[in-house]
Formats: structure tokens, sequence, C-alpha cells
């Protein structure tokens, strides 16, 4: 794996502008000259993660910005990384208008099975890495509103899987079709 990651990554670094999707093990030990931002969609498992993240910008007397993604009952992460990491966060207003990709995202899944997979793949990811969160009394998965998570990965329909048992998805309608008759692009 460290051979491949070192080879993304000498590829990045190759571009004179791109975005990069990864995960914790990007967090430390690796420098990209000028990035501008770090976007955390999930919130890290572990608090300094979260400092480690955030490292990525801002690096020897540069300037940055990073930006982690909470719902509103998530607030109070704000001070636990105020006392454990020293951390201070500043609260964004949120965007009354968005645009909904939601249509186009469900148009290129019922074309690309992979795509379809990849989608329900990280999304099951989501929901485990959430469940086992260091801060299970801020991040709640019983509270997590599993319809709307699933229609922000795209997905045509809900993976199966213990944590959604149950649980309301009322805020998701899937999509019908024969889920067997999509091909790999």
């Amino acid at each position: 794996m460290k051979n491949k990651r070192n080879k993304v990554f000498a590829k990045f670094r190759a571009l004179e502008s791109g975005i990069l999707v990864c995960s914790d093990v990007m967090a430390r030990g690796v420098d990209i000259p000028e990035i501008n931002w770090v976007i955390q969609y999930d919130p890290p498992k572990l608090a300094n993660f979260f400092v480690h993240r955030c490292g990525r910008t801002a690096r020897i007397g540069n300037t940055g910005n990073a930006l982690v993604f909470l719902l509103p009952a998530e607030d109070t992460y704000l001070n636990f990384l105020k006392i454990n990491q020293r951390v201070v966060l500043q609260k964004l207003d949120s965007c009354d208008s968005v645009n909904n990709y939601l249509p186009k995202l469900r148009k290129f899944a019922l074309k690309d099975r992979a795509l379809m997979e990849k989608g329900a793949k990280a999304f099951v990811s989501f929901v485990q890495f959430y469940g086992k969160h260091e801060c299970g009394l801020i991040f709640r998965i019983k509270d997590l509103d599993f319809g709307k998570l699933a229609n922000g990965y795209g997905l045509l329909r809900i993976p199966k899987m213990p944590e959604i048992k149950g649980k309301d998805v009322s805020n998701f309608v899937p999509v019908e079709t024969d889920f067997n008759n999509i091909a790999y692009k």
C-alpha cells in the first residue's frame, strides 16, 4: 500500500491544481505545498486526527482554511475540540439555496453498476464509522436521518445493514428498476 500511496501522491503533486479525496491515511506525514482548503466530510474518529487533517493547510507560516461538516445536534463537538485540542472553530451559517444534484447522481448510477456499488459502499462505510465514533455521546447513530444520508450518497436503494434495521428511512425514495440489468460501464 505504501508504494501505491506514494505513486498517487507523486501524481497529485505534479498537477497544477486539483482535488485530493483521501482517508486519514493522508492526515499525517505528507507535505503538499499550497493547499488552500481541507474539507472534512466526516468528523474524525479521534480528536487529534482533526488537527492532523487541518495540518495539511496553513503549514510553515502559510494560511489556509479547514471545514468540517456537522449536524446541528453535533455542535457540542466544537467545545470538545476546544477543550481537548485547543482548537477554536467558527460556525458558518447554512446556505438556503442548494443545488439538487440527486437526480444527476442517480442517473449516473443507473448507467454504471460500479458507480452504484461505490455509492453503497461509501454509505455503509460512513454509517459503520459513525457508529464507532470516539464521541458516541455527540455522534449518536440513532439520531442520523438515514434517508437523507442515503440521498446524499445518490443511492438508488438503501443497502441492508444491521445499523439501519427498523430505522425510519421515510426521507428516502428508492428508484424502481431491475438492479440486475445495470451494467458495468
